[in-house]
């Protein structure tokens, strides 16, 4: 008996819908937190939050945000 296993690597996007960031990657916090990072300097639109043209919704730079999630825990530690 012959048994296939197929093996899907999936990579994280870059960026994702700020709603979808919100629902999969961080669900205990809503817009007004991320809107607080932004008015403290903690995240910098551009750079953590990005406008995609002709689209209505902000987008969350994954890649930005990890860095300055592993920058925020090695000051913890």
């Amino acid at each position: 008996m012959s048994t296939d296993h197929n093996l899907v690597i999936m990579a994280m996007p870059s960026a994702v819908p700020l709603s979808t960031y919100l629902a999969v990657i961080e669900p205990s916090i809503d817009r007004g937190t991320i809107d607080k990072r932004i008015q403290r300097g903690v995240w910098q639109l551009g750079i953590h939050i990005v406008n995609v043209d002709g689209v209505k919704e902000r987008w969350v730079n994954i890649d930005e945000v990890m860095k300055w999630a592993l920058k925020s825990s090695s000051r913890a530690a």
